[in-house]
């Protein structure tokens, strides 16, 4: 295990029983929409028909998976793929109070060495997730996994194109760094390393083609303060092998 994963993996048991909350109020900070809202648009992009098989990566508290579950039907099975035990032992509750136990599968591994067989899913969902990641690594998994001609469907933090001036780098590599020496908490610590995985949309769109997708459509919101990160929403489609 990595130093970086072992803090992600500290910062969200730490985060677990307050994660839904906490999320709720940051995101409306950011981007003046509220976490369930914010999750349901982006399941509401999910397609997928009886018989299918979707995967959540980072699925949290399970909120994710139950909001596809919700908008696909009983016919579509989920698996809730997260590295946090502690988060997914509130989102078993989460989906037992749903009565969803037969539809929801909660796997506990990491997305970087997802472990499932290739091609097996018709839909791949990730929402606030991606900026912990290796996003390298993390798309050659989910191009893996992800059956030729299935949805990618990413949404997170995006960096806005001021933040890649040169002024932009200087007074972000700051903050990092401030945060990093003001507060100490394994959470503050893995927000700050995650800095270097937040990406401009054009840089997406780069990442996506060359590992393997095309059909890219990228939308971003700006966030409500000059220095805030975007809010950005991906739908891709898997080309098959890079």
């Amino acid at each position: 295990m990595t130093t970086r994963t072992s803090v992600v993996l500290q910062a969200f048991t730490e985060l677990a029983p307050t994660y839904e909350e906490t999320v709720d109020r940051e995101v409306r900070e950011f981007c003046g929409v509220g976490y369930r809202e914010f999750i349901g648009q982006l399941a509401a992009m999910v397609t997928a028909g009886d018989g299918s098989l979707v995967l959540d990566v980072a699925s949290g508290t399970a909120i994710s998976s139950l909001e596809i579950a919700e908008r696909t039907g009983p016919g579509v099975r989920i698996i809730g793929l997260d590295i946090t035990p502690a988060m997914q032992a509130r989102g078993a509750q989460n989906i037992a109070r749903a009565g969803r136990d037969n539809q929801i599968i909660q796997v506990c591994a990491s997305a970087m060495a997802i472990p499932c067989a290739a091609d097996s899913f018709e839909a791949v969902i990730c929402g606030l997730g991606t900026h912990h990641m290796d996003v390298s690594a993390l798309l050659t998994q989910i191009a893996r996994v992800l059956k030729p001609g299935g949805h990618l469907l990413l949404a997170d933090i995006g960096a806005p194109p001021r933040w890649r001036t040169p002024w932009g780098r200087v007074i972000m590599q700051a903050i990092v760094s401030f945060v990093r020496i003001a507060r100490r908490s394994a959470r503050w610590q893995a927000e700050s390393d995650a800095f270097m995985s937040i990406h401009t949309a054009s840089e997406w769109r780069e990442l996506l083609r060359r590992y393997g997708f095309g059909d890219t459509q990228v939308s971003e919101s700006p966030g409500r303060k000059f220095w805030h990160p975007n809010l950005v929403i991906i739908k891709t489609v898997n080309e098959g092998a890079t």
